[in-house]
């Protein structure tokens, strides 16, 4: 197992769960018994930021949990705590919509700004000082291949710009949260690459650069996390209660396998996983 240690938490879930119009969704999700806590990762000489899975089958509420977590959705009991980065003094707040980034399929871009005023003015909202703006967009547009395109618009970037863009916007507004939903799902091999290829770069570029995704393929799940929570419905006398909840966690940094190339311990977890969502 490679060295590492937790340090601060930079997300916890306590208590969760979420009701819509009457109809209970999630519960339970984050208590003593079964912790949802995100905690900052240092490891010897390198930059790690945190990838972290959550799966389950269609309809177990892995998207109700997205839009609370990014602050779109209160939760109607519980509470959802990151750092307090205004303060910056080791104190924590409830989330709240902007504090989390949340990358959607569909990539929502202005369509009447350069990808430079787009940024400026996601460096606005995420507060960052307005003499250090264009040194924050000039930093992204270099670490992100995008300098060329600068002064192009939405309809003249390619999909893989569009979606760089769209992910340096919510880096920015967000500060190193990056929530993505279902990011692989219709990709072919070539952009599923691509994909993987910004999650590393998201998470290794700052040691704060955490990402929360959501995926229906276990395979890239387990290949891709350090923390995987399978969401799902829990059964009483072979009856399913109400609302999903964590049914199991995994943590392949403890497990040894985080950080590794995809092997046979690896394939058996894919095997345990998906039973679990089968049979749940």
């Amino acid at each position: 197992m490679e060295e590492f240690k937790r340090v601060s938490s930079l997300l916890t879930i306590e208590g969760v769960s979420k009701r819509i119009h009457g109809k209970l969704i999630l519960r339970d999700i984050g208590t003593k018994e079964s912790p949802f806590v995100i905690h900052d990762i240092n490891r010897p000489n390198r930059i790690q930021g945190q990838t972290v899975a959550i799966v389950g089958a269609s309809g177990s509420g892995k998207s109700t949990l997205f839009k609370m977590i990014a602050g779109i959705y209160p939760p109607t009991t519980g509470t959802i705590i990151i750092p307090d980065e205004e303060k910056n003094n080791g104190s924590f707040k409830e989330v709240e919509g902007g504090d989390i980034g949340f990358v959607q399929q569909s990539y929502p871009l202005s369509r009447n700004q350069t990808v430079q005023e787009m940024l400026h003015d996601a460096a606005k909202q995420g507060k960052i000082p307005k003499n250090e703006r264009q040194h924050v967009v000039d930093s992204y547009l270099e670490t992100w291949n995008l300098k060329d395109q600068r002064y192009l618009s939405k309809n003249q970037l390619s999909g893989g710009q569009k979606q760089r863009v769209a992910i340096i916007e919510q880096i920015i507004c967000s500060h190193h949260f990056m929530i993505f939903d279902e990011p692989f799902s219709g990709l072919d091999v070539r952009n599923i690459d691509d994909v993987k290829t910004t999650f590393e770069k998201i998470t290794t570029t700052s040691d704060l650069g955490t990402i929360i995704f959501s995926t229906h393929d276990i395979h890239l799940a387990v290949e891709l996390a350090d923390l995987i929570y399978v969401i799902g419905f829990e059964k009483e006398k072979s009856v399913c209660k109400p609302g999903g909840t964590v049914i199991k966690s995994f943590d392949l940094m403890e497990m040894g396998l985080a950080w590794k190339e995809y092997g046979a311990p690896h394939r058996e977890l894919n095997a345990e996983i998906q039973k679990l969502i089968k049979d749940s």
